[in-house]
């Protein structure tokens, strides 16, 4: 069975795993990644003839699935399948998985760290005396502040677990009331998104992308912010308008962000949010450990094996 792989981190290690997966009879097609991910033409010449893949944050279309006419699994390397149209897959009887909870624990980590990097003018402090100088600038105490987290999936608790023994506060929104009472065990007050965006000092995104949440952290809603105020997003891009952040910090109504996604990857010359100020740019990797990655090779690896009735054992 030929079988691709068009996740860059595991090609990355596909030396490690690839014989076992040889060993059950598949036939491994590593594609060639010049960006982020592949869509369209390139990803369905990547894809010809395969039945599985282990795809990273490729666009699987409606198009694309139907010119695939092989295809049977989309095993997501990781959380997110924003990028896969799963209707349409359902309607094809392709089969999609993905890894939940893989990278809970490192994203909230990040994002932690992310927001004691902002209130601490780490970065300045860093620059400015890697550049000769020596600044001691004041910062802020998360143990009197809010902190709110837009999104209580299992990295949003994972946030709240940390932010619950760290900050003040803890309130979280999310419209699932399983995610609301688990988050609560962990130590959130569930509020609505309005009151978190108007009381939070460090707003935490961890939602996923789904069509209720494109931009749902706009300009109406970075207006309602308090006096200080700063924003994290380690969840998804496109869940926080680009052009109204970069506003809202050139503004001066948000005091910092952090970003480890964003609409654009990378960003253009052009985006807005390359000259805003006090800004810390990640590069979509809060997930990436050696760790974590190993347990989403295996596992991805094996729901595609899985849907396609293959028993495999994986080192």
């Amino acid at each position: 069975m030929r079988v691709a792989v068009t996740c860059a981190h595991l090609i990355r290690d596909l030396a490690h795993w690839q014989p076992a997966m040889e060993a059950v009879g598949f036939e491994v097609v590593a594609a060639d990644i010049p960006g982020q991910h592949l869509e369209g033409d390139a990803l369905v010449s990547a894809m010809e003839g395969c039945v599985g893949v282990v795809a990273g944050d490729d666009k699987f279309t409606a198009d694309v699935q139907d010119r695939l006419p092989d295809l049977k699994v989309i095993s997501k390397w990781g959380i997110g399948v924003d990028g896969i149209d799963r209707e349409h897959a359902a309607e094809r009887g392709i089969a999609v998985t993905n890894t939940p909870g893989a990278f809970d624990d490192e994203v909230a980590d990040i994002a932690m760290a992310y927001t004691v990097m902002l209130l601490r003018q780490l970065v300045t402090i860093h620059e400015t005396t890697r550049d000769g100088g020596w600044v001691r600038p004041a910062g802020h105490s998360l143990g009197d502040l809010r902190l709110g987290v837009i999104g209580l999936g299992g990295i949003g608790r994972a946030v709240v677990r940390r932010a619950a023994v760290a900050a003040a506060d803890v309130v979280g929104c999310d419209p699932s009331p399983e995610s609301q009472e688990l988050a609560m065990e962990a130590g959130a007050r569930i509020v609505e998104i309005d009151e978190l965006m108007a009381t939070s000092n460090v707003i935490s995104v961890n939602a996923p992308l789904t069509p209720s949440t494109l931009h749902l952290v706009n300009a109406e809603r970075l207006s309602m912010v308090p006096d200080l105020a700063y924003l994290v997003n380690t969840g998804r891009g496109d869940v926080v308008d680009t052009a109204a952040l970069a506003d809202a910090l050139i503004s001066g109504r948000l005091a910092g962000a952090a970003v480890d996604v964003l609409e654009e990857e990378p960003p253009s010359p052009e985006n807005p949010i390359r000259r805003a100020p006090n800004v810390i740019f990640g590069s979509h990797n809060a997930s990436n450990t050696y760790e974590a990655s190993a347990r989403v090779h295996r596992r991805s690896i094996a729901n595609m094996a899985d849907q396609l009735g293959v028993t495999i054992e994986l080192p």
